[in-house]
């Protein structure tokens, strides 16, 4: 049931932007609202003394009718004429209504709902426009208060106080539901917002081309690793590789091969290195870097190796490499051990002397930092 009012209330809201699908969605519940309460009031009507009631139970019928045309106007994108109809059609209503029943029926009461959420319905105004529709609401409840204390049409007191009961339980549901709409509204921007802050992170620490964490995801990474390596007494290592003669590659191949190129290597150093705990980064053009935590050298180097010869399998045809005719990569590793005090840069650095040095004894190696030969 609440679903399909609901469904109700939300037409035309599709597509649009958050401020105008809040004004959508309010002129829609303040319409149907208006619709079903006055219901009630109509089935007093008619059954009790329809005769004595008929102006006021005519009337309501064209202003349920003017309800319905709200949503109408609202589904056929026409937002200015439905906010104003619903806000013109309801004030009057009520005034109406008052003025023909007394006003301690409390059918007056429900301008303190409308009240609640004008500033909802009216967006981009400015205060003083607001301020003055606020004062024309207080304006309003004020005569039926004090203007409308006789009834045209009298009610017998004992259906007076059910009318009036009535009426300030509709008041209080019609404030509740915008209060929920609103809220519901408030959560929609939210999580809106996170999934773009999320988006907007991703896209900040995530390289394009192969999908891999990149330079920046890496920086973060290693100033969270290096205190808990510490903390924790462990050993990290650093791989650094590079994909040898990859100009020469580009050149021959083109690009778009350069870039296939690097995203099989990307997804062949995933293949291997598969710890959660691990991190895989495109490091800058042909260059990548690995940091494994709790990692010592000899686990490190046996990585490396397989780093290598999974690369070398991928059988990517290298016509003009200087070791292989296929692509190759070479790389330097360096391991912090608990007690060093290096910095992460120096540890880094050490990685890349140690990669500088594998492509120097002929590169399609791993070379680890210290070590001689």
């Amino acid at each position: 049931m609440y679903a399909s009012i609901e469904k109700l209330w939300l037409q035309g809201t599709a597509g649009r932007p958050p401020r105008l699908r809040r004004q959508i969605a309010l002129t829609n519940q303040i319409a149907l609202f208006g619709a079903m309460a006055t219901l009630p009031y109509q089935v007093f009507y008619l059954f009790y003394d329809i005769a004595l009631y008929w102006p006021v139970f005519s009337l309501n019928m064209l202003f349920m009718a003017g309800y319905l045309t709200v949503l109408g106007f609202n589904r056929s994108h026409r937002y200015t004429y439905s906010r104003n109809l619903v806000l013109i059609n309801a004030c009057t209503q009520i005034l109406v209504v008052t003025y023909f029943i007394g006003a301690a029926a409390g059918v007056h009461l429900f301008y303190y709902a409308i009240g609640s959420v004008q500033a909802l319905i009216f967006i981009r105004h400015r205060t003083a426009v607001l301020v003055w529709l606020l004062g024309g609401l207080v304006t309003l409840f004020l005569m039926c208060q004090f203007l409308f204390a006789e009834a045209a049409t009298p009610v017998p007191e004992a259906y007076v106080n059910w009318m009036f009961a009535v009426s300030v339980v509709g008041a209080m549901t019609l404030s509740g539901s915008f209060s929920h709409l609103f809220r519901k509204e408030i959560d929609h921007a939210e999580d809106q917002l996170i999934q773009s802050n999320r988006n907007l992170e991703k896209l900040s620490t995530t390289d394009k081309l192969t999908g891999l964490a990149n330079r920046r995801s890496l920086d973060q990474f290693l100033n969270h690793d290096w205190s808990r390596a510490h903390q924790d007494q462990l050993p990290t290592s650093i791989l650094m590789c590079d994909v040898d003669s990859f100009k020469a590659f580009n050149d021959h191949y083109g690009h778009q091969a350069g870039d296939d190129c690097l995203q099989a290597i990307a997804q062949a150093l995933r293949d291997v290195v598969r710890r959660p705990t691990d991190l895989v980064t495109r490091y800058g053009g042909e260059e990548f870097a690995l940091v494994l935590p709790m990692t010592p050298e000899a686990d490190a180097r046996a990585i490396a190796e397989r780093l290598r010869t999974r690369v070398e399998a991928l059988q990517i045809p290298h016509a003009h490499s200087e070791v292989a005719p296929v692509v190759t990569i070479s790389i330097g590793l360096s391991t912090l051990m608990p007690a060093d005090e290096q910095p992460v840069a120096e540890v880094l650095a050490q990685a890349d002397r140690a990669l500088y040095r594998a492509k120097r004894q002929g590169r399609n190696r791993a070379v680890v930092h210290g070590e001689t030969g």
